[in-house]
Protein backbone atom coordinates (compact mmCIF):
# COMPACT_ATOMS: atom_id res chain seq x y z
CA UNK A 1 0.00 0.00 0.00
CA UNK A 2 0.96 3.48 -0.78
CA UNK A 3 0.17 6.54 1.84
CA UNK A 4 2.14 9.39 1.45
CA UNK A 5 4.14 8.56 -1.31
CA UNK A 6 5.77 6.10 1.21
CA UNK A 7 5.27 2.41 0.25
CA UNK A 8 4.09 0.10 3.34
CA UNK A 9 2.94 -3.12 4.52
CA UNK A 10 -0.63 -3.40 6.11
CA UNK A 11 -2.77 -6.34 6.71
CA UNK A 12 -5.64 -5.85 4.07
CA UNK A 13 -8.14 -4.86 7.34
CA UNK A 14 -6.21 -2.01 7.64
CA UNK A 15 -6.99 -0.70 3.86
CA UNK A 16 -9.29 1.96 2.89
CA UNK A 17 -11.45 2.70 -0.35
CA UNK A 18 -9.23 5.25 -2.07
CA UNK A 19 -5.88 3.11 -1.00
CA UNK A 20 -3.27 2.86 -3.18
CA UNK A 21 -2.10 -0.78 -3.39
CA UNK A 22 0.60 -2.24 -5.43
CA UNK A 23 -0.09 -6.15 -6.19
CA UNK A 24 3.38 -7.85 -7.70
CA UNK A 25 3.39 -11.52 -8.60
CA UNK A 26 2.55 -14.15 -5.86
CA UNK A 27 0.74 -11.72 -3.71
CA UNK A 28 -2.93 -11.86 -3.49
CA UNK A 29 -5.02 -9.17 -4.18
CA UNK A 30 -5.70 -7.58 -0.84
CA UNK A 31 -9.24 -5.27 -1.86
CA UNK A 32 -11.39 -4.91 -4.69
CA UNK A 33 -9.04 -2.96 -6.89
CA UNK A 34 -9.26 -0.12 -10.03
CA UNK A 35 -6.00 -0.75 -12.08
CA UNK A 36 -4.13 2.41 -12.92
CA UNK A 37 -0.88 1.36 -14.09
CA UNK A 38 0.36 -2.50 -14.94
CA UNK A 39 3.23 -4.01 -16.35
CA UNK A 40 1.96 -7.79 -17.53
CA UNK A 41 -0.53 -8.27 -14.77
CA UNK A 42 -2.15 -11.29 -14.53
CA UNK A 43 -4.07 -12.56 -12.02
CA UNK A 44 -6.11 -15.83 -11.44
CA UNK A 45 -9.96 -15.70 -11.43
CA UNK A 46 -10.78 -18.98 -10.75
CA UNK A 47 -12.10 -18.26 -6.90
CA UNK A 48 -14.53 -16.37 -8.48
CA UNK A 49 -15.68 -17.27 -12.09
CA UNK A 50 -14.03 -20.58 -11.79
CA UNK A 51 -11.55 -19.97 -15.17
CA UNK A 52 -8.48 -21.31 -14.68
CA UNK A 53 -6.45 -19.42 -17.34
CA UNK A 54 -4.84 -16.13 -15.55
CA UNK A 55 -6.23 -13.03 -17.09
CA UNK A 56 -4.45 -10.49 -18.67
CA UNK A 57 -5.14 -6.75 -16.38
CA UNK A 58 -4.91 -3.33 -17.92
CA UNK A 59 -5.62 -0.18 -16.59
CA UNK A 60 -8.23 0.44 -20.12
CA UNK A 61 -11.92 1.11 -19.15
CA UNK A 62 -13.68 -2.32 -19.44
CA UNK A 63 -16.86 -4.09 -19.43
CA UNK A 64 -20.06 -2.99 -17.43
CA UNK A 65 -19.77 -6.18 -15.39
CA UNK A 66 -17.21 -5.90 -12.87
CA UNK A 67 -16.38 -9.92 -14.00
CA UNK A 68 -15.66 -9.10 -17.03
CA UNK A 69 -13.81 -5.58 -16.90
CA UNK A 70 -9.75 -5.65 -17.59
CA UNK A 71 -9.10 -2.86 -15.71
CA UNK A 72 -10.31 -4.81 -12.14
CA UNK A 73 -8.83 -7.33 -9.79
CA UNK A 74 -10.56 -8.77 -6.90
CA UNK A 75 -10.17 -9.67 -3.35
CA UNK A 76 -8.87 -12.83 -2.59
CA UNK A 77 -7.38 -13.49 -6.20
CA UNK A 78 -3.91 -14.24 -6.50
CA UNK A 79 -1.65 -12.18 -8.86
CA UNK A 80 0.44 -14.65 -10.80
CA UNK A 81 2.48 -12.64 -12.85
CA UNK A 82 3.60 -9.39 -13.48
CA UNK A 83 2.89 -6.40 -11.33
CA UNK A 84 0.44 -3.00 -10.80
CA UNK A 85 -0.55 -0.48 -8.93
CA UNK A 86 -4.07 -0.07 -8.41
CA UNK A 87 -6.54 2.27 -6.45
CA UNK A 88 -9.20 0.64 -3.46
CA UNK A 89 -12.66 0.63 -4.58
CA UNK A 90 -14.29 -2.02 -2.47
CA UNK A 91 -13.44 -3.43 0.73
CA UNK A 92 -14.60 -6.00 3.14
CA UNK A 93 -18.36 -7.09 2.45
CA UNK A 94 -18.45 -5.02 0.14
CA UNK A 95 -16.27 -6.70 -2.60
CA UNK A 96 -17.33 -9.03 -5.32
CA UNK A 97 -16.34 -12.29 -3.00
CA UNK A 98 -18.08 -10.19 0.21
CA UNK A 99 -21.46 -10.19 -1.97
CA UNK A 100 -21.54 -13.71 -2.98
CA UNK A 101 -20.70 -15.41 0.80
CA UNK A 102 -23.65 -12.90 1.00
CA UNK A 103 -25.73 -14.80 -1.44
CA UNK A 104 -24.38 -18.11 -0.01
CA UNK A 105 -25.20 -17.59 3.52
CA UNK A 106 -28.65 -16.53 2.33
CA UNK A 107 -29.91 -19.85 1.07
CA UNK A 108 -32.39 -21.81 2.82
CA UNK A 109 -32.38 -24.99 2.83
CA UNK A 110 -35.73 -26.35 1.74
CA UNK A 111 -37.27 -30.03 1.56
CA UNK A 112 -37.14 -31.45 -1.61
CA UNK A 113 -40.08 -33.02 -2.87
CA UNK A 114 -39.00 -36.49 -2.31
CA UNK A 115 -38.37 -35.90 1.47
CA UNK A 116 -41.74 -34.31 1.78
CA UNK A 117 -43.38 -37.13 0.31
CA UNK A 118 -41.37 -39.48 1.97
CA UNK A 119 -42.50 -37.43 5.56
CA UNK A 120 -46.18 -37.79 4.14
CA UNK A 121 -46.02 -41.15 3.67
CA UNK A 122 -44.40 -42.13 7.21
CA UNK A 123 -47.14 -40.11 8.61
CA UNK A 124 -49.81 -41.47 7.14
CA UNK A 125 -48.31 -45.51 7.82
CA UNK A 126 -47.62 -44.11 11.56
CA UNK A 127 -51.18 -43.10 11.72
CA UNK A 128 -52.50 -46.22 10.55
CA UNK A 129 -50.24 -48.30 13.03
CA UNK A 130 -51.02 -46.73 15.61
CA UNK A 131 -55.24 -47.18 15.01
CA UNK A 132 -54.18 -51.04 13.81
CA UNK A 133 -52.71 -51.05 17.50
CA UNK A 134 -55.93 -49.40 18.92
CA UNK A 135 -58.19 -51.55 17.15
CA UNK A 136 -56.60 -54.85 18.33
CA UNK A 137 -56.24 -53.86 21.80
CA UNK A 138 -59.78 -53.31 21.38
CA UNK A 139 -60.52 -56.63 20.27
CA UNK A 140 -58.04 -58.52 22.79
CA UNK A 141 -59.86 -56.97 25.85
CA UNK A 142 -62.88 -57.50 23.87
CA UNK A 143 -61.60 -61.70 24.22
CA UNK A 144 -60.69 -61.20 27.66
CA UNK A 145 -56.94 -60.90 27.67
CA UNK A 146 -55.50 -59.37 30.54
CA UNK A 147 -54.95 -55.19 29.86
CA UNK A 148 -51.11 -55.45 30.14
CA UNK A 149 -51.27 -58.76 27.65
CA UNK A 150 -53.37 -56.36 25.43
CA UNK A 151 -51.26 -53.09 26.06
CA UNK A 152 -47.81 -55.52 25.04
CA UNK A 153 -49.86 -56.55 21.67
CA UNK A 154 -50.73 -53.37 20.98
CA UNK A 155 -47.47 -51.83 21.31
CA UNK A 156 -46.11 -54.97 19.32
CA UNK A 157 -48.52 -54.01 16.58
CA UNK A 158 -47.77 -50.48 16.41
CA UNK A 159 -43.86 -51.02 16.44
CA UNK A 160 -43.90 -53.43 14.13
CA UNK A 161 -45.83 -50.88 11.59
CA UNK A 162 -43.76 -47.96 12.11
CA UNK A 163 -41.52 -46.55 9.41
CA UNK A 164 -37.88 -45.93 10.53
CA UNK A 165 -38.06 -43.09 9.59
CA UNK A 166 -40.43 -42.20 12.54
CA UNK A 167 -38.24 -43.83 15.14
CA UNK A 168 -39.20 -41.14 17.88
CA UNK A 169 -43.06 -43.26 17.99
CA UNK A 170 -40.92 -46.59 18.87
CA UNK A 171 -38.98 -44.19 21.68
CA UNK A 172 -42.28 -43.05 22.85
CA UNK A 173 -43.56 -46.72 23.18
CA UNK A 174 -40.72 -47.94 24.68
CA UNK A 175 -40.54 -45.61 27.54
CA UNK A 176 -43.92 -46.15 28.39
CA UNK A 177 -43.50 -50.06 28.36
CA UNK A 178 -40.48 -49.71 30.74
CA UNK A 179 -42.11 -46.73 32.77
CA UNK A 180 -45.68 -49.15 33.49
CA UNK A 181 -43.23 -52.55 33.85
CA UNK A 182 -40.62 -50.87 35.51
CA UNK A 183 -37.63 -52.61 34.00
CA UNK A 184 -34.61 -50.85 33.97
Amino acid sequence: MIRGGNRKEVPAIELVVGDLVYCKSGDRVPADIRIIKCESMKVDNSSLTGESDPLLRSPDIGHNNPLEAKNLAFFSTNCVDGSGYGIVVAIGDNTVMGNIAKLVTGIKREKTPIAIEISRFTKIITLIAIFNGILFFSICLGFGLEFFTALIFMIGIIVGNIPEGEIYFEIIFRSFFNLIFDTK
